[in-house]
């Protein structure tokens, strides 16, 4: 029994390659088992559960501040009953966010979804928020099951584009993004029951001052942020504003006071550096907010996993958007984007130049076997976001344009707004890029004259030189963080996953790391270069994994 708690209790199924005793040990979930089973026989209703089982240790890939990572979030358990009903149980890990905020505002966020905006999202039949109030030990959810299957078993090309089951149901999903993108907040923050914030936060206003409330929605209100930026890698213990926020600027400018705090309880190099970048960001935050920016609630990371299906195709049909942890209230330019599950990456073999439609080259035509396939599937991601343009113009023009139109530039608005709390962990190259990407697309915020110059200058003294050195140091930046893309493929991972790789393939992998770390430095040049791969190569512990920085 010893034994059988334990693999219920720590990651079975995972190991990662570098800072693997970290991962696991922040992953290591002790709690009360018969409390935890008696807790979801009470909420359906049932004698018995007749069936209890960790179904993942929650390996999923997520967005965060515009990068995507790959890591495991939460402990999910599948649990079935003498009465037919069926749960999925969620304990969070550590890193995940916030104690308590986190769990209680993606509660509230479904309910208000479920209620409000009539989404089909989980229905939470238990709840904890505060481990020591309960005899399981742990925050925990416990939600219906919402039947069906995950839209990615559908990512195949074997039906027509007319018939693919991600176009199906975009009549029912581009309404539910409609709604969100049309309902505006007061506040910038998450959501809450207005029992779970403190109470000088419960008679703030909900929504915007021209959207009247409801009785349902006096439920709920807008508290403290969860985003991870103001909790993870040693942040929780500082006293800096989490919000909420009346106006935008109060609020990017907390990102540069949480910045400029954490630099006193993280190991960072270039401390001063860091600060002068810092300082340059706050010049910037002025200029980052579009005039007709709204605080809305949008979806974390709605990439197809996100998103339940019916089985059936011919027509497949919407059950319902799951995994809202962490969903933030926020203005539209920072996290307002085209799902995941109908974003196309750029494939040399696909060509959209034909007024956008796609079609394979004709050196993809000559292709067969599984490059055929790959292509071909390129090529169907492009239509899918091609019609869910399309199809979006139909019912509303102006969120097309805000999710593919010429309003997707304005994303570079965002990136100093992501890089500035990351310049440990993500190097102050990051930031430094992240201004100029805002410098190349200042046509784009401020309008141009009829001479195609912008109206206001940019407001950092970046020069044409210093632009160059820019990209130069982002181009190393890249070169060292992808040192191991090859590998990591060949390996069933990538660098985002951080080295997460099947258990059962733990040592295999750890020899070919090895072994590939050993032909790089065997096949450099001289001393110099050998010292620069011992430095850089991003396989090895002590590098920083974001996937293990707690929230507490």
């Amino acid at each position: 029994m010893a034994d059988a708690e334990e693999q219920l209790f720590s990651v079975q199924k995972y190991r990662w390659l570098y800072n693997d005793e970290q991962q696991r040990a922040v992953r290591y979930v002790p709690f009360n088992v018969d409390a935890f089973i008696d807790v979801a026989v009470r909420s359906v209703g049932a004698t018995q559960c007749s069936s209890f089982k960790k179904v993942q240790d929650g390996k999923n890939s997520f967005t965060w501040r515009c990068r995507i990572l790959v890591g495991t979030l939460n402990r999910v358990f599948s649990l079935s009953f003498d009465n037919n009903a069926e749960l999925i149980a969620k304990i969070p890990f550590a890193v995940a966010g916030p104690q308590h905020y986190l769990t209680a505002s993606e509660v509230a966020t479904l309910d208000f979804l479920r209620t409000e905006l009539h989404m089909p999202v989980p229905h939470v039949r238990a709840w904890c928020s505060r481990a020591e109030s309960t005899p399981v030990g742990v925050e925990y959810i416990m939600y219906d099951r919402i039947p069906g299957v995950q839209l990615y078993r559908h990512d195949q090309t074997d039906l027509l584009v007319e018939d693919d089951p991600y176009i199906d149901i975009l009549h029912e999903l581009l309404p539910f993004e409609l709604k969100l993108a049309k309902l505006r907040f007061a506040q910038i923050g998450s959501l809450y029951y207005k029992e779970d914030v403190p109470e000088e936060l419960r008679d703030r206003p909900l929504y915007a001052s021209d959207i009247p409330s409801t009785p349902n929605s006096q439920r709920f209100c807008i508290g403290p942020t969860t985003d991870r930026e103001f909790w993870r890698a040693g942040r929780a213990r500082l006293d800096i504003d989490r919000g909420p926020w009346y106006d935008e600027h109060s609020y990017l400018y907390a990102l540069a006071a949480c910045a400029r705090a954490s630099l006193d309880v993280q190991p960072i190099p270039a401390r001063d550096e860091y600060r002068r970048l810092i300082t340059d960001y706050e010049t910037l935050v002025p200029h980052m907010s579009p005039r007709t920016s709204a605080y809305v609630l949008w979806h974390p990371d709605l990439h197809a996993g996100n998103i339940l299906v019916t089985e059936a195709t011919n027509p497949c049909k919407l059950e319902g958007i799951i995994d809202w942890q962490g969903a933030l209230v926020a203005p539209s330019f920072t996290h307002m984007v085209c799902p995941p599950a109908y974003t196309a990456q750029e494939h040399p073999l696909v060509d959209c130049s034909n007024d956008g439609c796609p079609e394979l080259t004709a050196e993809a035509q000559a292709l067969d076997g599984e490059q055929r396939k790959v292509v071909e599937l390129a090529c169907r991601h492009a239509w899918r976001e091609k019609i869910h343009a399309i199809l979006l113009q139909e019912i509303s023009p102006v969120l097309a344009q805000t999710l593919h139109g010429i309003l997707r530039a304005k994303g570079a608005l965002a990136m100093p707004v992501a890089a500035i709390t990351r310049g440990a962990s993500e190097g102050l190259e990051f930031i430094r890029h992240s201004f100029l990407q805002t410098r190349t697309m200042w046509y784009a915020f401020e309008g141009t004259d009829e001479n195609g110059v912008p109206r206001k200058p940019f407001p950092l003294g970046i020069t044409d030189a210093d632009a160059r050195h820019i990209e130069e140091e982002w181009e190393r930046h890249t070169r060292d963080t992808s040192m191991c893309n090859e590998l990591l493929e060949r390996l069933g991972s990538h660098l985002d996953s951080e080295g997460l790789v099947y258990a059962d393939k733990y040592d295999e992998a750890k020899r070919a790391v090895e072994e590939a770390r050993q032909s790089a430095l065997d096949a450099a040049p001289n001393a110099e270069e050998r010292e620069y791969i011992v430095k850089a190569w991003p396989l090895q512990d002590g590098k920083i994994s974001l996937t293990a920085e707690v929230c507490c």
